[in-house]
């Protein structure tokens, strides 16, 4: 199923969203992002694939159930044209192809879910009630207006028997077989009916009203119309209002109701803050249901718990009312921070994550990626989709200190938290600093020392050969990658960097010159003017947001291949080996 966003809002140009191999999509990002613009988008778009597109949404956002009712209003959503066969569903069926509930429709969701449907998620939610005395209260009334126009209307038909009118709409007929129902039989539309509440139960629902589609279609008919009043519902089970019930548990049974009654394999939901007001033990159940649906959901979240509860491959993070082009883990943890202050958050995700990276921050892992395009001539762009980066920086001044320490506090961290983790690998890699050159393997796996307690595999929980490896740049810093004759000549720094190190391990060109004296410059304050913004000379204490990556990426196409040092081939071989 692939999905049509348009422009709407923020939106200012139009994509698309593949749902062919997922079956949801929950959209995350701060107030103003531009989540419910998408879904927005998506409802008033004409769309080819989904048959059905069923909306709701939970009330918070006042101004998406504004929007979607001036978009039933405009595209005239309860009017049917007298040459609209009342009997040909496939007309029916396109005219009500997106269909919209907020809060105030849920008792009838409810009402409706359990009478027409008996095995369903309503009816197993509510398996402790006897809901065979259930009845739904509404309020009815049948002005003089519309008794005059169907008078008129008659009129009409005596002088032209083929004329096509109101009486001949599915909407007309299914408010006869209400009246009649409900209210009295066999009435003729003669006079009108002051308002009172209609009393319906479960079992003198009409079979016409077992097709879910137009039932609802007349229901807002109805309530466009003012003849039924939808905030007046009241269900009833042994002569008590479902009121003990928060507005949380409603919701909840809203969902399971619209689940119940429109859910195929051609319908598409869109729920506008699936799990606001619900409770953190229920939202597990929400997505327990979400799983067993045969169509498609594409839903906005604030929740912590919902972000866990899904797969991260089936979440995307919305800026600016898009999607980010790669979703990476760090951002979500991110997300997680602002929403929740337990950290249990942040390593229930990363244990979803089947290949993980602990570098000091993004900008390290983006030089790394963007060397290994430069000197790997078989390199795998699917590195960047099989791994999914976290923050997590660690410094290292002597070896009265644990190296990595704070990377390796945060695998045990995870190991205590995660028993049985989709994660198979945690790469642990860490700037040098002022480790010994000869403690780094040339696959950038540290040594073991049992004289300092360094074990360069920490095993991860649960079946399998899942590992934590720990690892380090044989340079001092990432930054000392950037080390190049030719790129450094571009830019007038050579002979700036070779002032800094003795004449025999000066740069040279088409040298990757991997010798100690550019292995420990310290070269960070050197180089930063390059790829700064440009408002900034420097940054004291490093903050990547003053990074410019497009010059950054800019630096690193001026460095041939043979000036990149061995050590990015060797740990992207090492990785590579894992995945």
């Amino acid at each position: 199923m692939n999905i049509t966003v348009a422009p709407h809002k923020i939106i200012e140009e139009e994509y698309n969203l593949d749902l062919t191999n997922s079956k949801v999509k929950v959209l995350i990002g701060g107030n103003g992002s531009g989540k419910s613009s998408i879904l927005e988008s998506v409802f008033k778009t004409p769309q080819d694939t989904p048959k059905r597109v069923v909306c709701y949404s939970s009330g918070q956002n006042e101004s998406f159930t504004k929007i979607y009712k001036k978009f039933q209003k405009d595209n005239k959503v309860y009017t049917l044209e007298p040459e609209e066969d009342n009997t040909d569903d496939e007309i029916i069926d396109a005219k009500f192809k997106s269909t919209y509930f907020n809060y105030t429709y849920s008792r009838l969701l409810i009402f409706f879910a359990i009478s027409l449907k008996n095995e369903s998620n309503i009816h197993n939610y509510l398996d402790h009630i006897d809901l065979s005395s259930l009845k739904l209260k509404i309020d009815f009334r049948l002005p003089k207006s519309y008794i005059d126009r169907i008078s008129n209307i008659i009129e009409r038909e005596a002088l032209n028997p083929n004329i096509r009118t109101i009486r001949n709409t599915f909407f007309h007929r299914y408010l006869q077989i209400f009246i009649d129902e409900f209210i009295e039989e066999d009435y003729d539309f003669e006079h009108s009916i002051e308002k009172h509440t209609v009393e319906l139960s479960t079992d003198n629902i009409p079979i016409d009203f077992s097709n879910v589609v137009r039932l609802f279609a007349f229901l807002s008919w109805a309530e466009s119309n003012d003849f039924i009043e939808i905030s007046s519902a009241e269900i009833e089970i042994d002569g008590f209002e479902l009121d003990s019930y928060s507005d949380g548990e409603f919701q909840l049974m809203s969902i399971y109701s619209i689940i119940d009654l429109f859910d195929s394999e051609d319908t598409l939901f869109l729920f506008d803050e699936i799990d606001s007001h619900i409770h953190f033990e229920n939202i597990k159940l929400i997505w327990d249901k979400i799983e067993q649906i045969r169509g498609k959901l594409i839903t906005t979240t604030h929740s912590a718990d919902s972000i866990i509860l899904n797969k991260l491959t089936d979440i995307k993070l919305v800026e600016q009312g898009k999607f980010k082009e790669e979703i990476l883990a760090n951002q979500i943890l991110n997300r997680l921070e602002s929403l929740s202050a337990g950290g249990n958050y942040k390593l229930s995700v990363a244990g979803k994550i089947e290949n993980l990276v602990l570098v000091e921050d993004y900008f390290d892992w983006f030089i790394f990626i963007e060397l290994c395009k430069k000197k790997i001539e078989n390199f795998n762009p699917s590195i960047t989709e099989k791994i999914q980066y976290i923050k997590c920086s660690s410094g290292f001044n002597s070896y009265a200190e644990r190296f990595g320490s704070s990377k390796l506090d945060w695998v045990e961290s995870f190991n205590r938290f995660n028993k049985n983790p989709s994660t198979q690998n945690i790469f642990l890699i860490c700037d040098r600093d002022n480790l010994a050159i000869p403690d780094v393997q040339n696959s950038g796996l540290v040594f073991n020392s049992q004289a300092t307690g360094r074990n360069n595999k920490i095993n991860l929980n649960g079946r399998g050969n899942k590992a934590a490896y720990l690892m380090s740049l044989k340079r001092r810093e990432i930054e000392n990658y950037l080390l190049s004759y030719t790129m450094l000549n571009n830019h007038n720094k050579l002979a700036d960097i070779n002032s800094h190190i003795a004449a025999v391990n000066y740069l040279t060109s088409g040298n990757a010159c991997d010798n100690d004296g550019v292995r420990n410059l310290d070269v960070k304050a050197l180089i930063q003017p390059l790829y700064l913004k440009d408002d900034l000379d420097n940054i004291p204490n490093f903050d990547e947001r003053g990074v410019d990556f497009n010059k950054l990426s800019n630096l690193i196409s001026e460095i041939p291949a043979n000036e990149i040092s061995e050590d990015i081939t060797n740990i992207y071989n090492f990785i590579i080996s894992k995945l």
